[in-house]
């Protein structure tokens, strides 16, 4: 269970790890509690969610305004921008948080078409698995399932929805999630350089798996990476000093922080409030390398030095 940082008593979130043999499709599943009667927060741009409302509602503004509410099992879409959501608690939620692989293969719905929106069960799922899924939360709260046994559920109605993708579409999938992991400026030529298509052809299908172009897709992770870095309690100074050379200045930085994460830098501290750090670090956010690029070795070495 993660603990307290600031003020998130608001919240906890347990992450569990996905079964073995979905651990190709799945971040990992959580259950995301709140005691609180109110809670207002942003999530960042993040990946396709399986989600179970044991307890309290939930609402989330898109697009042109638009407040959708939850129900008692919905899907939410791939978040191509960080959205401002409500709980009106005390709550309880269940999730399985489906990476890129994981939400093609679960739905075979284009992110390009469907992002940044909540989604009836059936749409992704079909009507017979669909019906399970929505009963769960009901089973939950009469005391025929318990946590365990709820996340359980769920994962064997993804087990159940799972299509085989075809080989040259993992290829599109997983190539370009290692591009995007290679620095915080990947060059585009290389990945084009990487895929078994023409270039119109794999920007369509990069548009298609992730919901925005190459270009864009940068710039979302370039943001999210640097935000998941920032809120390392001991960051070394090379590390800083990468991630500002990345952005034009600090209006930059903060500005796209802000966009995809919903955070600026300095909530983003350990000792800021902050009820989404939980989600950016590397348990809930798990499709791309976010210590590439030699982030990884020089973490280590700053914590032998502490040693």
């Amino acid at each position: 269970m993660s603990g307290p940082q600031g003020d998130t008593a608001s919240h906890s979130f347990e992450f569990v790890a996905a079964p073995s043999d979905l651990t190709p499709y799945l971040n990992s599943l959580y259950i995301w509690r709140s005691p609180s009667e109110q809670l207002d927060d942003v999530l960042p741009a993040y990946s396709g969610q399986m989600v179970v409302f044991g307890q309290g509602v939930g609402r989330m503004q898109f697009e042109d305004e638009t407040v959708a509410e939850t129900r008692d099992a919905f899907f939410l879409a791939p978040l191509c921008q960080a959205r401002h959501f409500s709980v009106s608690g005390p709550a309880v939620l269940f999730g399985v948080s489906l990476n890129f692989r994981g939400w093609a293969a679960l739905s075979g719905l284009s992110v390009n078409d469907y992002h940044d929106c909540f989604l009836e069960p059936a749409m992704v799922l079909g009507d017979a698995l669909a019906g399970k899924f929505q009963g769960l939360a009901t089973r939950w709260r009469e005391g025929e399932l318990d946590d365990g046994a709820l996340l359980d559920a769920m994962s064997d109605i993804v087990r159940q929805g799972i299509s085989q993708l075809p080989d040259q579409h993992l290829t599109v999938i997983d190539r370009t999630l290692e591009w995007l992991s290679s620095s915080f400026k990947p060059d585009l030529d290389r990945l084009y350089d990487q895929l078994p298509y023409s270039k119109r052809q794999a920007q369509r299908l990069v548009a298609q798996f992730f919901g925005q172009s190459p270009v864009r897709l940068v710039r979302r992770y370039r943001a999210v990476r640097a935000a998941t870095l920032l809120s390392m309690p001991q960051l070394p100074e090379e590390l800083e000093a990468e991630i500002r050379e990345a952005f034009y200045d600090q209006a930059h930085l903060i500005k796209e922080i802000r966009f995809f994460t919903g955070r600026t830098p300095k909530r983003l501290q350990p000792s800021g409030e902050s009820n989404i750090n939980d989600m950016l670090g590397p348990d809930g956010y798990g499709s791309v390398d976010l210590f590439g690029s030699g982030e990884a070795e020089q973490l280590g070495r700053d914590m032998l030095d502490e040693l």
